[in-house]
C-alpha cells in the first residue's frame, strides 16, 4: 500500500497569536498527522512584525533593508519554535525549521525577494522520519547566503513552494471560513465563494482582500496547486478552493477596497525626457500600481496597506528624484484615496458592468476620480472617505441577496 501524500498546513498571524491558540494549532495539526504527513507553515505571532518594524524605525528610518529583513524574520522563528514545543508537549515528534533550513533558495531584493529554487531535502528526511515539520514562513535565504523576506502575506507564498515541492495539497488556515463577496464586517449579506480562478484571486489579493496574497496564488498557478483556504477551527467547514478553470459564471463575483491608495506623480522639466528609461528602471520595483511614465514625468499609486514598508519605496523614490537635480519639477504623494475594485471574470469585455456601476455610484452622489479596468477587475478612485459607501453599492449592484437573507 502506498504512503499517504503529505499535506502542508499553514496558519495565519490571528492563529497563533498567544499560547492558547497555539494550542489549538498543535491539537489540529496532530489529529491531521495521524492520517498523514504534515508540513507546517505559520507566521509571526498576532502583531508582531508590526511591532518589530516600529521599532527598527524608532532607530533608523527608514531602516537598512538588509538588517530589516534579520529583525523580521525572527517574528516567524519565535511562532515556529513555540507550535513545535506545544506538539511535542502532546506526544509528538516535531522540528522547527526556518527558510534556509528547509531549502527556500531566494533572489537578493530584501523586503520582496522571489523565490528561485526550493530544495525540500530536509523536509523530507523529517517527514520519513516521522516528524511534523514546522517552518517559519515569509523567509528564505539568496544565493548570497543572506536572510531574506519575502514581502507581506509572503507566508502563503511559502506555503504553496513548498506544497510544490513536496507535491502537497496546501491548506490556508486564518479566521475566516474561506474568500468572500466582500469583507463580512462591512457588508451585511457578503457571500463566502466555494470556488475561485487563479486570476480572480489574484485580482482579489490585488484590490485589498486579506485572505491570500497575490504572489502565493501567481505561484500555484505556475506550479498547478490547488490552494484551500479554510477557518482555523474545526468546527467551521466552509471553505473556498482556488484552482484552474473552476465551474464559476462570467461577471462580477466580489468587491474588494483598499483604503490606504497614496497619489505619487514625478515631474520632471521639459529638456529631462532623456531621464525616462531611468524613471522606468527606478519606478518598477517600488510597487506602484497602474503606473503612467510619459515625457515629462510618471504617475501611479502605491498601496501602503501591501507593503511590508512603504516609507522604504517612497524614501528611494525621494532619492532618485533628488538625483535628477534641477531637471526635477516637483515629487508630490498625496494621501487620502481608496481604490474599490469589482472583480470576476470578463469584465474588460462587458461594457454593461462600467454602465451599471456607474448608475449605482451615481445615484449615491459618489465621485469616480478615475477608473481602471482589465480582464478581472474593474477599479474605482474614490476618496478614502467614500469607499464604504462605494463597497455597498457595487456590491448590491452586482451580487445577489442570498435567499436566506431575504
Amino acid at each position: 500500500m502506498s504512503s499517504p501524500a503529505p499535506v502542508v498546513m499553514k496558519f495565519g498571524g490571528s492563529s497563533v497569536a498567544d499560547l492558547e491558540r497555539i494550542r489549538h494549532c498543535a491539537r489540529r495539526v496532530v489529529e491531521r498527522a495521524a492520517v498523514q504527513p504534515v508540513v507546517v507553515v505559520v507566521s509571526a505571532m498576532g502583531q508582531t512584525t508590526n511591532e518589530l518594524l516600529a521599532m527598527a524605525r524608532a532607530l533608523i528610518d527608514p531602516p537598512p533593508a538588509r538588517e530589516l529583513d534579520m529583525l523580521l524574520s525572527t517574528g516567524e522563528r519565535g511562532s515556529m519554535t513555540l507550535l513545535a514545543l506545544a506538539i511535542t508537549a502532546l506526544g509528538r515528534q516535531a522540528i522547527s525549521l526556518t527558510g534556509s533550513q528547509c531549502g527556500i533558495i531566494t533572489d537578493h531584493q530584501h523586503g520582496r525577494a522571489r523565490i528561485v529554487e526550493v530544495r525540500p531535502f530536509r523536509v523530507l528526511d523529517e517527514l520519513a522520519a516521522g516528524n511534523i515539520v514546522i517552518i517559519g514562513g515569509f523567509q528564505g535565504v539568496s544565493y548570497k547566503r543572506d536572510v531574506t523576506t519575502l514581502g507581506r502575506g509572503g507566508s502563503d507564498t511559502t506555503a504553496v513552494a513548498l506544497a510544490a515541492a513536496i507535491d502537497a495539497d496546501c491548506e490556508i488556515y486564518s479566521d475566516v471560513d474561506g474568500v468572500y463577496s466582500a469583507d463580512p464586517r462591512e457588508v451585511e449579506d457578503a457571500q463566502r465563494l466555494d470556488s475561485l480562478s487563479y486570476g480572480e484571486m489574484q485580482a482579489l489579493a490585488r484590490a485589498g482582500a486579506k485572505v491570500l496574497h497575490s504572489q502565493a496564488v501567481q505561484l500555484a498557478e505556475e506550479r498547478g496547486i490547488a490552494i484551500y483556504a479554510r477557518h482555523s477551527r474545526p468546527d467551521v467547514t466552509g471553505e473556498t478552493v482556488i484552482r484552474k478553470n473552476p465551474p464559476t459564471r462570467p461577471g462580477v463575483r466580489a468587491v474588494a477596497s483598499d483604503a490606504s491608495i497614496v497619489a505619487i506623480n514625478l515631474s520632471l522639466s521639459a529638456c529631462s525626457s532623456r531621464h525616462v528609461p531611468e524613471v522606468i528602471r527606478k519606478l518598477a520595483p517600488l510597487g506602484l500600481r497602474h503606473l503612467r511614465i510619459g515625457p515629462r514625468g510618471a504617475s501611479g499609486f502605491l498601496s501602503q496597506a501591501q507593503r511590508t514598508d512603504s516609507s522604504e519605496a517612497l524614501a528611494r523614490l525621494g532619492a532618485f528624484a533628488r538625483s535628477l537635480g534641477r531637471d526635477l519639477a516637483g515629487i508630490e504623494c498625496v494621501e487620502g484615496f481608496a481604490l474599490v475594485s469589482c472583480v470576476g471574470s470578463g469584465l474588460e469585455e462587458n461594457p454593461e458592468v462600467m454602465t451599471r456601476a456607474y448608475e449605482s455610484l451615481h445615484a449615491l452622489e459618489i465621485t469616480v476620480l478615475e477608473v481602471y479596468t482589465d480582464s478581472h477587475s474593474l477599479a474605482f478612485l474614490v476618496t478614502r472617505e467614500q469607499r464604504a459607501r462605494t463597497v455597498r453599492a457595487l456590491h448590491a449592484t452586482f451580487i445577489p441577496r442570498s435567499p436566506e437573507l431575504c
